[in-house]
C-alpha cells in the first residue's frame, strides 16, 4: 500500500500532457471509434490509442469508468473488478481479473482523477506486479493507462481518448505479435461498448468537475513510464 501512495505521490506531481509517441500505425476503426499503435523507447510493447466522441457529460464518463463493479459488463475482457478508497480524493486502488484460461491475468492498479484550468479531465492508471497479493496465475507485470475527455465539438459530446500499455506475460513468449492485436480489438470493443451504455443515459449521475483535485503540473510520459517500469523488471 505504501508503494501504491508513493507512485499516486509521484503522478500527482504533477498538467494535462500528451504521450510522446510518433508514427502511430491504424490498428482498428468501426463506427465512431479509431484505435492506433505508437511505438515506445526502449519498451518491448507499443502504446495502443483509442478515441471516439460520445454522447453525454464528462460526469456521466467518469461515472461509468470509475463504477468498478460494471466493468465486466461493458469492457472486453474484464472478468471482475474491485475499487477501494486511498487517502487523496478520487484516488482509487482497483484490482483487475482479466481474460480466462491462458489469458487470465490480474493487475493491481492506483487510479486517480484530476480537472485542468481549461476545462478538460484526465485519469491515470498505474499498476505492477509489485502490487499484486499471492495470487494463483499471470501478473500483469506493468501497466500505464491515461484516460483524456475534452468538450466535443457539438454540444452534449465528449471526446475521449485511451491511452494504454501494458506487459501482461503472454503465453509462449509471443509478446508484442498477440498483445498488440488483442489490446486493439479490446479497446474497440470497450470504446463500442461506452458509447452503446452513455447514449442509453446509464450513468448519467456522476462527480462535480469542480469537485476534482486541480492538475497544475505535467503528467510523467506514459511510455516512459512503462519503459520504466519494464527496465526495473529485467
Amino acid at each position: 500500500m505504501r508503494r501504491c501512495r508513493l507512485l499516486l505521490g509521484f503522478v500527482a506531481l504533477a498538467a494535462l500532457p500528451a504521450t510522446a509517441v510518433a508514427e502511430c500505425e491504424p490498428l482498428e476503426a468501426e463506427g465512431p471509434v479509431t484505435v492506433e499503435s505508437c511505438p515506445i523507447e526502449n519498451a518491448d510493447y507499443p502504446l495502443v490509442r483509442a478515441e471516439m466522441t460520445v454522447p453525454g457529460s464528462m460526469p456521466a464518463v467518469i461515472a461509468l469508468l470509475d463504477d468498478a463493479a460494471a466493468c465486466p459488463d461493458w469492457q472486453a475482457m474484464c472478468t471482475e473488478e474491485t475499487a477501494q478508497p486511498l487517502d487523496g480524493p478520487f484516488e482509487t486502488l482497483r484490482q483487475r481479473v482479466s481474460g480466462k484460461g491462458m489469458t487470465r491475468r490480474i493487475s493491481m492498479n492506483t487510479a486517480a482523477w484530476w480537472r485542468t484550468a481549461d476545462g478538460h479531465v484526465v485519469g491515470d492508471m498505474v499498476g505492477a506486479d509489485d502490487q499484486t497479493p499471492a495470487f494463483k496465475g499471470k501478473r500483469v507485470l506493468c501497466m500505464r493507462t491515461r484516460w483524456l475527455l475534452t468538450p466535443g465539438e457539438k454540444d452534449g459530446t465528449i471526446h475521449v481518448v485511451q491511452e494504454t500499455v501494458s506487459d501482461p506475460q503472454p503465453p509462449f513468449g509471443m509478446g508484442a505479435r498477440v498483445v498488440t492485436p488483442r489490446t486493439a480489438k479490446t479497446l474497440l470493443e470497450t470504446f463500442t461498448n461506452m458509447n452503446t451504455r452513455l447514449a442509453s443515459g446509464q450513468h448519467g449521475a456522476g462527480p462535480d468537475l469542480e469537485s476534482l483535485p486541480l492538475l497544475e503540473a505535467e503528467l510523467p510520459d506514459v511510455g516512459a513510464e512503462f519503459a520504466a517500469c519494464q527496465a526495473a523488471r529485467r
